[in-house]
């Protein structure tokens, strides 16, 4: 019998996950309205802004103000006019690719984009996840181990809020295939890079990491420079674009990373059972996956480059704002699970299989709390 291919090894795991990402979406479209994923909230949606499509949506009844979906949706449904709807409009709009997307998916359909949004992001994940897998696969590891991206529980907490994430690290994840070990191939990561960080800045950190490995320990100064500039051009692009429409940089206090580190946790004091949660399924993984990253290899890899990076913005010195609760902080560190995942062959190849297990269940952790509230809501 001939052996498999990685990419058959790869699209197995991908399928399982996306098997069970289908099932719960079908389970909750039969009990709820498929655009009930926004949150949708009273306080945005009742500003004056002359849109037709965006005054039709119903509402949320539990919240007015709503979550960050709704801001995706909202610009989906009507580009022109929803800056009018948005807390922090040169902001939110950085990230049009996601909400454009889905508008082009749904043919400009005011009943097809709610769906449109649910199925990028569900492609988002399977992308990823197979990507992941193939990697790993490629480097003599299980492509079973990459199931951990696909089944990380504030993945599936972006795809149940209609939030960018999946979609943008589904991206990333196809520009780190293109990057492989050392950034042979430059050119088409940056683009995959940039396409991602037009989706959701954070997943420019990889970009980053990687230019200034490529610059400093592989001595390919000109490759990390172009790296660099494909990979942030898209974003800087609309940024100045947005500067000039809205005449605002979009510095939301969400952007701006602490400085000093965990005081956006320590700020939440007293804590309750959100902030614990947020420690243990959190914060304990990531800096415990730079510590076992460095003790077992002692290797400056773009993997471990990118890993210190993600720890240090999306956790250390995450702002205040993101730390509120497991679906912010959770979501946010996505990056930091695909940079492990990055490392992890290095560090099974070292028999550290335990260690490795023990992160994987502190980062599964709050499935405990997340599956029942999206069954109930």
């Amino acid at each position: 019998m001939r052996a498999r291919s990685p990419r058959a090894k790869s699209a197995a795991v991908a399928f399982v996950v996306a098997v069970l990402y289908v099932l719960w979406a079908a389970w909750y479209v039969g009990h709820h309205s498929v655009t009930s994923l926004a949150y949708v909230g009273s306080l945005f949606q009742a500003r004056p802004g002359g849109s037709a499509a965006i005054a039709a949506l119903d509402r949320d009844r539990r919240s007015v103000i709503g979550y960050d979906g709704q801001f995706y949706l909202y610009t989906a449904l009507d580009p022109l006019r929803a800056h009018h709807y948005l807390d922090a409009p040169a902001y939110r709009l950085s990230r049009p690719l996601y909400p454009l997307g889905a508008r082009a998916l749904g043919a400009g359909s005011r009943r097809a984009i709610p769906w449109a949004l649910l199925a990028l992001s569900v492609a988002g994940v399977v992308a990823g996840t197979f990507a992941l897998a193939l990697i790993l696969v490629g480097r003599g590891v299980s492509p079973w181990y990459g199931a951990l991206y696909g089944l990380y529980p504030g993945l599936f907490l972006a795809v149940t809020h209609d939030l960018a994430e999946a979609l943008a690290y589904g991206l990333l994840a196809l520009g780190l295939v293109a990057f492989g070990r050392d950034g042979r191939r430059v050119l088409a990561a940056a683009a995959l890079f940039g396409v991602a960080g037009v989706t959701r800045e954070t997943t420019l950190l990889f970009p980053i990491a990687f230019a200034v490995w490529l610059a400093l320990r592989a001595r390919r100064v000109r490759d990390g420079a172009v790296l660099l500039a494909v990979a942030l051009a898209p974003y800087v692009a609309i940024k100045i674009a947005l500067r000039v429409w809205l005449d605002s940089w979009g510095a939301a206090r969400a952007t701006r990373i602490e400085a000093i580190p965990f005081r956006g946790l320590v700020d939440q004091w007293p804590w309750g059972d959100p902030h614990v949660q947020q420690g243990l399924a959190m914060v304990a993984p990531a800096l415990a996956a730079v510590v076992l990253v460095w003790a077992v290899t002692r290797e400056l890899t773009p993997a471990f480059c990118a890993l210190v990076l993600n720890v240090l913005v999306l956790v250390v010195l995450l702002p205040e704002p993101s730390y509120v609760g497991y679906l912010a902080s959770g979501r946010i560190a996505i990056g930091v699970v695909v940079a492990f995942l990055l490392c992890l062959p290095a560090v099974l190849e070292r028999g550290r299989v335990a260690q490795a297990w023990v992160l994987f269940t502190l980062w599964l952790l709050p499935w405990y709390s997340v599956l029942p509230a999206a069954l109930r809501r």
